[in-house]
């Protein structure tokens, strides 16, 4: 038999091919009323244990630990089972939907609705760190923030939204994960002029192709100001791209590096 053949399928197992998975944590009471309820049903459990292939005719229990502890006590001979696929993302979501798992969103692009949702819910947690939080600014503030980029959850502490270090900015990776979207290259950079001969259009578009790129800090500066500071400039005596770093247009000397890729004197 393939191990493909019965994946999606609903199949009346017996219980000694079932390997368990996790442990269940539900209480011994709850186990065994539960194991009652069945046989008095007729001994079929009508909520189906997820379960991978294993080997031929061999499986093991990937979620529904619950309903599989019911049918050990409750001494099923056989259990009505679901064979899952067994790539972990599957697995996964079927913890989740089992609710065996809290999932977790992208906090790197969810969006403000998501972001209030996830802090609700971590809020009205019974010993919950984040008690007393104002969901909705923390929701704004952070999806207000540049999230892209972010490696940790640190920058939520400078954010100022009630989220501090500790306990209740760990409490966070409970219902968020980060992963930033890859960033795409950038287009090739317009070709060097003269900052002395460009006219202003020319200058316009080498700063704003840094501006709309992100690239060195340009994302910070009003592109259209700079290059009318740049323009208007008297270049007449520069021997250097350096005096653009003191005409008060948002490019400092740190920016001059990046200057370059783009103008020549």
């Amino acid at each position: 038999m393939s191990k493909y053949d019965d994946i999606g399928k609903l199949m009346h197992l017996p219980l000694a091919d079932i390997e368990p998975g996790e442990p269940c944590s539900e209480s011994e009471f709850i186990i065994t009323a539960a194991a009652e309820a069945v046989l008095q049903a007729g001994g079929h459990n009508w909520i189906p244990v997820i379960v991978k292939e294993t080997g031929d005719y061999q499986y093991q229990v990937v979620s529904n630990s619950f309903i599989y502890a019911v049918a050990q006590q409750a001494e099923l001979e056989r259990v009505w089972c679901i064979i899952i696929e067994p790539e972990s993302k599957n697995i996964e979501q079927a913890k989740i939907l089992a609710r065996e798992v809290i999932p977790k969103v992208n906090l790197s692009i969810a969006s403000r609705d998501t972001i209030l949702a996830a802090l609700r819910y971590l809020v009205a947690e019974p010993g919950s760190a984040l008690k007393g939080l104002d969901v909705i600014v923390a929701a704004n503030r952070i999806s207000a923030a540049n999230r892209e980029t972010w490696s940790n959850f640190n920058p939520v502490i400078s954010l100022k939204c009630g989220i501090t270090k500790g306990k209740k900015l760990d409490a966070l990776a409970k219902v968020f994960f980060l992963s930033p979207a890859p960033v795409a290259p950038p287009p090739p950079a317009p070709e060097i002029v003269s900052v002395k001969r460009a006219s202003r259009d020319e200058i316009f578009d080498r700063l704003n192709y840094l501006s709309t790129n992100k690239i060195g800090g340009f994302e910070n500066i009003d592109a259209e100001k700079t290059a009318d500071a740049i323009f208007t400039a008297n270049k007449g005596k520069w021997k250097s791209l350096t005096p653009i770093s003191k005409l008060e247009c948002g490019i400092d000397t740190a920016k001059m590096k990046i200057i370059k890729t783009v103008f020549s004197l």
